[in-house]
C-alpha cells in the first residue's frame, strides 16, 4: 500500500542572491482571502455612510427656515442610518462566519484523513466491523480478545492508508500529531491493551467491561474518520 507523503519544500535561497547573474523575480502579489476582502469593503462602506450625516448637519446648521425641525429630521435620519449599518454588520458577520466555518471544516477534514475514499469499500469494511461486534456478543473472554485484535488490525490499515510510515502500527502512531487524529491518546490506550493480549494470550485477564471500553474506543475513532 503506497504511503502518501507531503510534497517536500524547496530550500530557501540566500538573501539577495542573483542566480544566473540576473535579478531575482519579484514576489507574487499576495492574494487575500474572501473573508478579509469582505471585511475591508465593509469598513469602507461604513466610513462612507457615517460621514454623510455630518455633512447634512453642517448644511442644515445654516438653514434659517425652521432649523430645529431640520436638525430633528437629520437626527432621525442618522438614527435610521445607524440601525441600517448595524443590520448590515450583523448580516456580514453571519456570512463571514458561515464561510469561515466551512473553510475550517475543510481543513480539519483534510487533516483527519476524511478525504480517504471509504465509500468504495463500505460493504467490506462493515463486514469487518460486524465480525468484531459478533466477537463481543460471546460469553468467552478469548473471543473478546480476538475482537480487540481484529479492531486493532483495522486501525493499522486506516493509519497506514492516511500516509503515516513505519514497520508497525506503534511506529506509525508515534508520527501522528494529536491535532491531526481523533482520540489519539485513547488509541494508544487501546493499542497497548492489544499488545498485552497478543503477547500474554490466555494469561492476560480481560474483564467484560474492559473489553467493551476498548472496543468503544476503536468505534469512536473509526466513526470520526468516516470509516464507519
Amino acid at each position: 500500500m503506497a504511503d502518501v507523503k507531503p510534497p517536500a519544500g524547496k530550500p530557501a535561497g540566500k538573501p539577495g542572491g542573483k542566480p544566473g547573474g540576473g535579478k531575482p523575480p519579484p514576489p507574487p502579489p499576495p492574494t487575500g482571502k474572501p473573508g478579509a476582502i469582505l471585511v475591508e469593503i465593509l469598513i469602507a462602506v461604513l466610513v462612507f455612510l457615517l460621514i454623510i450625516p455630518f455633512f447634512r448637519l453642517s448644511s442644515l446648521a445654516g438653514d434659517s427656515v425652521n432649523p430645529i425641525s431640520s436638525i430633528l429630521s437629520s437626527i432621525i435620519s442618522f438614527v435610521t442610518l445607524i440601525s441600517t449599518v448595524v443590520s448590515m454588520v450583523a448580516i456580514v458577520i453571519v456570512i463571514f462566519s458561515f464561510v469561515r466555518i466551512h473553510e475550517l471544516a475543510a481543513e480539519e477534514s483534510k487533516k483527519l484523513g476524511l478525504t480517504l475514499s471509504w465509500e468504495n469499500e463500505r460493504t467490506q469494511k462493515n463486514e469487518r466491523w460486524k465480525r468484531v461486534e459478533e466477537y463481543m456478543t460471546s460469553l468467552n473472554s478469548s473471543d473478546w480478545k480476538v475482537g480487540i485484535l481484529e479492531a486493532d488490525n483495522i486501525l493499522d490499515e486506516v493509519v497506514e492508508r492516511m500516509g503515516y510510515q513505519g514497520s508497525t502500527l506503534g511506529e506509525r502512531m508515534k508520527k501522528i500529531s494529536a491535532t491531526d487524529f481523533p482520540y489519539l491518546e485513547e488509541a494508544w490506550e487501546a493499542h497497548k491493551i492489544r499488545n498485552a493480549v497478543a503477547h500474554k494470550g490466555t494469561d492476560y485477564a480481560l474483564s467484560r467491561s474492559d473489553a467493551e471500553h476498548i472496543i468503544n474506543i476503536y468505534y469512536r475513532i473509526f466513526s470520526s474518520l468516516g470509516y464507519l
